[in-house]
């Protein structure tokens, strides 16, 4: 089943980009502490296409941190979205595996009409939605997912 919804298609339960605006840095990454050290490992930023959602650790006061491995085998990585301030989620999904079809930063305004960083994951197999907060910086840690699952 086929059918369209916003700026991309769906097909059944994974998501099909119509183009590669999610695929590439959208700027927003760019002012992110940290974003220049993920650049320089990859090359580029990266688009987390079947990238594995490894952790989430959400707290109501202090920092959140989702962890993902990105699909880059030659180039095995974690890069952790480190938030602060989580002002709301909207989640779904979570799974003993989370693949997604694409990750995003943006900018966007919440519900008291302050600005914050809103961090978008596609659907593919698993966890899916998205995350806003008043901070958000990234980390990168080189080589094979600390959990062992990763298999690349």
């Amino acid at each position: 089943m086929l059918w369209k919804q916003e700026s991309f298609l769906v097909l059944d339960s994974c998501l099909v980009l119509h183009d590669d605006s999610c695929m590439n840095e959208s700027g927003v990454e760019a002012e992110l502490t940290g974003a220049e050290a993920v650049r320089q490992w990859f090359g580029s930023w990266p688009n987390f296409h079947d990238a594995e959602v490894i952790s989430l650790s959400l707290a109501r006061k202090g920092q959140s941190v989702l962890r993902v491995y990105p699909y880059y085998p030659h180039k095995p990585a974690t890069v952790d979205f480190i938030f602060e301030n989580v002002t709301d989620i909207e989640l779904q999904d979570f799974s003993g595996q989370n693949v997604i079809m694409h990750l995003r930063i943006e900018t966007a305004t919440d519900q008291n009409g302050d600005k914050v960083y809103r961090l978008v994951l596609g659907p593919c197999y698993g966890l899916a939605g998205r995350i806003d907060a008043k901070s958000l910086r990234v980390e990168l840690s080189p080589g094979k997912s600390p959990d062992g699952v990763s298999q690349w």
